[in-house]
């Protein structure tokens, strides 16, 4: 099997693998936006103990080589295609800082398990952060 070390898609093909586009920087995406795909909500939660926070996302029959989870310390971004044809997406800016190297993604059968490990071992009180009017976004009211 030949494959790029940064991504998982295998072909055994020599020539399918040379005709793979390439990157300069950042890490393979193999997804097409929208190539027939139907946009449905899932059944989505979370909980939290003292180190870490963990969001479920209830999907059944997902697929593991058309899903993801992207993040950094401060957002994560789920996307879950599942029973074929449906596909699920989620950004979220989280309440606090996570340490992305020490979290995990469990995809099962019927969920996908997003382990966050926080930064901090604060209980959080909401998992995302509040939307704030554009008035109120440089800490002060907007005068008229």
């Amino acid at each position: 099997m030949k494959y790029w070390s940064c991504c998982r898609k295998k072909t055994s093909d020599f020539n399918t693998f040379l005709s793979q586009q390439g990157f300069t920087t950042g890490s393979h995406l193999w997804r097409k936006h929208n190539q027939g795909m139907k946009v449905k909500p899932c059944r989505f939660d979370w909980h939290q103990t003292g180190s870490q926070v963990i969001i479920s996302i209830y999907a059944k029959n997902s697929s593991p080589e058309l899903s993801y989870v992207e993040a950094n310390s401060t957002t994560v971004n789920m996307r879950v295609v599942f029973e074929g044809d449906k596909e699920f997406e989620q950004s979220i800016s989280l309440w606090g800082a996570v340490e992305v190297k020490s979290s995990v993604v469990n995809l099962m059968a019927a969920k996908m398990e997003v382990s966050l490990k926080k930064a901090e071992p604060i209980m959080w009180a909401h998992l995302d952060l509040p939307f704030l009017p554009k008035d109120q976004e440089q800490g002060g009211t907007k005068q008229t």
